[in-house]
């Protein structure tokens, strides 16, 4: 009885250390993986990556290692994975693992310079830089003309430096990996050439793996794990609309032979090429302020021939300009108004052409001191001196006026479209996009414009 009671004892101990082995290595069990940049898209993948793999029982260990080395290391079972790659890298890597789960949506940019090359058609640029190894820039690099100067370097910090410092026509960079000075440099041209999705990839060591880290994306995705992060890391979902719009409304300040108000001039011009075939398009004009307070009330979809400098809540810009805008000048009644200027005097007086909103680039002059009016009166108060300073661009001036001292408030700048920040401005802006450098392309744009010197100063082609 005793020695029947002790085996039963032993037994039970036994089963249950039995049982309890595989909790624990299951547990202790590791995968390495590269330590990913600080970006916010690698930190989000990151974050997502150590909550699928502890789900599963692994922790991860990271190395420090160059991404240029990633894939042929976790090819090799050196790594147990890649963190976040392109099915492109399939064609290389054929015997990695590919978990079917859509970690993040990025896009392909081409970065170009408006200065250096206009539009930066394909066709009229000279040189492109692009990351070395990067298998979806490199493959569309090699898509391009033989006779293009073509540099693939290491580092994206490298990229962004060389397109800065304007070293090159273009370059090919991924859009989380392009640096915000860049992309709110007006000067730079952020073209969309490829929407994409990125996946975690096995090694062949642990394909075994592929199902649960399968499963565990996906319980992520169902209890809001996933949506948190992506809210925490400022992840942006592509935005898709599931109707094409119809009608589309445009406004605009009233520019003479460029917005008039019968709907005629260059800029309406080349709205009607662009939309009129497809949509139902009704066309308005207005002084600036109330254009601009009206598209940001939501009342109108499109405001035509905005600078990047306006300050416009939750909007979308075009890609591609619709012209460049001369340089805006500051003119005073003698150097000694000048000198006052320039130390922001709050007494000085100014003149505006009426609803022009150009005061902001003079905001330390005081509001009562400000005449808003015609600018033949404008010219007529300072020839007189009744008034200090004249802000205008120099070709609405006369002769007269443009010999007085002067200095410049704004570098000659990109005019644009701009579209509300929703599903459907971004079709707009994509549509607009896409077909205006066909137009550009196909020289529709120079006969629109009146003469070759405006053609030549929007910068459309070098």
């Amino acid at each position: 009885m005793t020695k029947n009671l002790v085996f039963c004892i032993i037994l039970i101990f036994y089963s249950t250390g039995l049982f309890s082995a595989p909790v624990v290595q299951e547990t202790g069990k590791f995968i390495t993986l590269r330590l990913p940049p600080k970006d916010n898209t690698m930190q989000y993948v990151k974050a997502l990556l150590i909550k699928a793999y502890a789900s599963i029982g692994y922790q991860i260990e990271w190395l420090d290692i160059a991404r240029s080395q990633e894939l042929t290391l976790a090819s090799n079972a050196k790594l147990s994975a890649a963190l976040a790659r392109h099915p492109v890298i399939e064609e290389t890597f054929p015997r990695l693992v590919q978990v079917p789960f859509k970690l993040f949506y990025f896009k392909l940019l081409k970065v170009s310079d408006r200065l250096r090359c206009g539009y930066c058609l394909n066709e009229d640029i000279h040189s492109i830089v692009y990351t070395k190894g990067a298998k979806i820039s490199v493959n569309y690099a090699q898509s391009l003309r033989s006779t293009m100067d073509k540099l693939a370097i290491y580092g994206t910090e490298n990229l962004n430096k060389m397109i800065l410092k304007r070293r090159v026509d273009s370059m090919l960079i991924m859009d989380f990996q392009l640096e915000e000075v860049i992309a709110e440099n007006h000067h730079m041209i952020v073209e969309t050439i490829a929407h994409e999705y990125d996946y975690h990839y096995l090694s062949p060591a642990y394909k075994h793996l592929q199902k649960p880290l399968t499963l565990a994306f996906e319980k992520l995705t169902e209890n809001g794990t996933v949506a948190k992060l992506q809210q925490e890391y400022n992840i942006t979902l592509s935005k898709e609309i599931k109707e094409i719009p119809k009608n589309i409304s445009f406004i605009s300040g009233l520019w003479l032979d460029y917005t008039n108000a019968d709907g005629s001039g260059v800029y309406w011009d080349i709205i009607d090429r662009l939309f009129d075939r497809d949509f139902v398009i009704t066309k308005k004009t207005s002084t600036w302020a109330r254009a601009l307070r009206a598209f940001e009330q939501n009342k109108i979809e499109v405001l035509v021939g905005a600078f990047r400098q306006e300050v416009i809540s939750n909007a979308l810009y075009s890609s591609f300009h619709i012209d460049y805008e001369y340089p805006l000048y500051a003119f005073f009644r003698n150097n000694d108004v000048l000198t006052r200027f320039k130390a922001q005097d709050t007494s000085l007086s100014a003149c505006l052409n009426s609803g022009s909103s150009l005061l902001k680039y003079a905001a330390f002059i005081k509001k009562d001191n400000v005449i808003e009016t015609s600018l033949k009166q404008c010219e007529l108060l300072i020839a007189k001196g009744k008034v200090d300073v004249i802000i205008e661009f120099d070709y609405n001036l006369s002769t007269a006026t443009q010999a007085l001292p002067r200095i410049e408030l704004r570098e000659a700048s990109p005019m644009f479209l701009v579209f509300h920040n929703t599903p459907k401005g971004h079709f707009l802006k994509h549509y607009f996009d896409e077909n205006i450098s066909r137009l550009a392309r196909d020289n529709v744009l120079e006969k629109i414009f009146p003469d070759q010197i405006t053609y030549k100063q929007a910068h459309i082609r070098p």
